[in-house]
């Protein structure tokens, strides 16, 4: 009969579920001979079948009950952005009375609801939406890491700058909140990796440099290019090669073709590395600026 109900629920059923098919003195003696074994209090799996990670969350899950989702850098893995990592987290309403567990951290929210647009269903896993989770999981990651995970995934079109202050406005009191803010920032500005992100911060944004805009969008005849760092007043180009980019034959090659189709659209393009960002930013914005001044000189002339 357990066999059956485990069976039915593919592999996990809950204390109360097995229950309702069989007696409590039944069932204890099944888990005290380790026929069940437990995944998180009140979930068993039987002895010897598989505990992979999909029957380790549907365990968390079911061991919260209907009202969770699972969150925080749980639901990174989920995402496929990060490895999944112990302690698992989940997240229920703050009226909902669930108790954790070791390896299982339950928080409380005002206002949830896992029923609302608040979460997805994801490899049929209930899971908080992509900006709540990295605004959730942002004081709980190495700070290292945490900038260039919300780039990433607002350069894969994933979530995007107004999805994440949302998600903020309602975790006002978020750990690592200024630099939170700052991420926003920059992906607002069109920035979509760290080489970028130190180029606005460290070299951009500088006040003797004017004012510029990050992935401006250009036509050319050979189709819509967007540009690292833009002055379409000066019509100035800066492309940032990064050191996983623009480094093997083929990438230099396509790298030439589309500066050679900005020049003919009048455009001049200036190259900098992560080396360069880093090291002489004075040198980096002084070339930037040598060649705005001559640019606006020309194009006045022109």
């Amino acid at each position: 009969m357990i066999r059956a109900v485990l069976r039915d629920d593919d592999g996990l059923a809950t204390r109360r579920r097995l229950l309702e098919r069989v007696p409590a003195v039944v069932l204890d003696g099944h888990v005290g001979r380790r026929n069940l074994v437990r995944v998180f209090p009140h979930v068993y799996r039987l002895r010897g079948s598989p505990e992979d990670e999909s029957t380790l969350l549907r365990a968390a899950l079911l061991h919260a009950g209907p009202e969770a989702a699972l969150s925080h850098t749980t639901a990174l893995a989920v995402w496929g952005l990060r490895p999944l990592e112990r302690p698992l987290h989940l997240t229920v309403d703050h009226g909902v009375r669930r108790a954790g567990a070791p390896d299982l951290v339950v928080h409380r929210r005002l206002r949830f609801d896992p029923g609302s647009a608040q979460c997805v269903q994801r490899q049929g896993l209930r899971v908080t939406t992509l900006a709540r989770t990295v605004i959730d999981s942002w004081p709980l990651l190495p700070v290292a890491q945490r900038r260039p995970l919300a780039l990433d995934v607002a350069r894969r079109g994933l979530t995007t700058a107004a999805l994440l202050r949302e998600a903020l406005s309602e975790r006002p009191n978020v750990g690592g909140r200024r630099l939170l803010l700052q991420t926003i920032d920059l992906i607002e500005d069109g920035c979509q990796s760290e080489l970028e992100a130190h180029g606005v911060l460290g070299v951009f944004r500088h006040r003797s440099l004017p004012t510029s805009v990050g992935q401006y969008r250009v036509e050319l005849s050979t189709g819509v290019v967007r540009l690292d760092r833009a002055w379409p007043e000066a019509k100035l180009a800066v492309e940032l090669d990064g050191a996983r980019h623009h480094t093997s034959p083929e990438d230099r090659q396509a790298d030439l073709a589309r500066d050679r189709a900005l020049a003919a659209a009048g455009w001049v393009v200036l190259r900098f590395t992560y080396a360069d960002v880093l090291r002489d930013p004075d040198g980096v914005r002084a070339r930037v600026l040598e060649v705005y001044r001559t640019r606006r000189s020309q194009l006045r002339a022109g």
